[in-house]
């Protein structure tokens, strides 16, 4: 088997890309020093709440989420839900088969810790949880 060389592919990607993963350890590496250098960092940032939702991550999240979903090709839906064998494969896969493992290995892994049983059953049936779908 031979592998295509990464060159060409790395050259077509934009600096903030192809430093996806600096940037991110720069941004935590920022929060970390904010929190710990600013002294009523947090305590500001819970006031700023509406309804019970912190503002600063929603907005946060709304900026990270736009940009992938405002691409998503809607006019492409037809050819994706043609193959029915493949939906409903993807949906089993998904829904039945993913839930059914998490659920599982929840209860062996963890059968006296009922707090972190039932975060790890809820991740199972969250699909596309921790930002999948942004990366």
């Amino acid at each position: 088997m031979t592998t295509a060389p990464a060159g060409p592919v790395v050259g077509k990607l934009s600096t903030l890309d192809r430093f996806l993963p600096v940037w991110i350890v720069i941004a935590m590496a920022g929060g970390l020093l904010l929190g710990r250098w600013v002294p009523g960092l947090n305590t500001a940032l819970e006031k700023v709440q509406i309804d019970g939702i912190s503002l600063p991550i929603a907005l946060g999240l709304l900026v990270m989420m736009y940009p992938v979903l405002a691409k998503v090709r809607y006019d492409r839906l037809d050819t994706v839900t043609s193959d029915r064998r493949m939906l409903i494969s993807s949906l089993l896969l998904n829904w039945v088969l993913g839930p059914a493992l998490m659920f599982t290995l929840a209860w062996v892994m963890l059968p006296d810790l009922p707090e972190y049983r039932t975060g790890l059953i809820i991740v199972g049936l969250a699909r596309c949880i921790a930002m999948v779908i942004i990366w």
